[in-house]
């Protein structure tokens, strides 16, 4: 009898699912790099993107909603932030047990310096791969799958 082996032909789903995996590492992995020439990681440069972009101190468990990451990532990723000086933890004035977040000014400089960098290197790796119409239907295509 002929053992049967998934490997051989797997479900088209598993394909797909298999080539988004490798898709995102590719992807992070060449931000990473470029994002470690101003001491950020994809993590911290999303804590920072969150915070810039909701335009408010925010509490860390918003964070970490918002980034889908653990309390316990997001603490780390908050340490680092703050002895690099690029956020300030404070406690809210209406309920002192409440921490917030907020970005320094060194937080926004380094927004400002690191987004062209951000952007040019999506747009290496997807921009210039896919025509405009081909980004359009593949997010609508992944956001079908959340």
């Amino acid at each position: 009898m002929e053992k049967w082996s998934p490997f051989e032909q797997p479900l088209q789903s598993v394909s797909v699912f298999l080539t988004l995996y490798k898709t995102n590492h590719h992807l992070v992995q060449q931000l990473e790099e470029q994002l470690g020439k101003f001491d950020l990681t994809l993590g911290r440069w999303c804590v920072l993107v969150a915070l810039k972009s909701s335009g408010r101190a925010m509490v860390p468990s918003e964070l970490s909603d918002d980034l889908a990451v653990t309390r316990a990532n997001i603490s780390n990723l908050l340490n680092s932030l703050e002895q690099a000086g690029r956020i300030r933890r404070s406690f809210d004035p209406t309920n002192r047990r409440r921490i917030l977040v907020d970005l320094t000014p060194e937080g926004h400089e380094i927004i400002l310096n690191v987004w062209p960098v951000y952007e040019q290197t999506i747009a290496q790796n997807v921009g210039n791969k896919l025509t405009l119409e081909e980004q359009k239907q593949l997010e609508t295509l992944l956001k079908k799958l959340v």
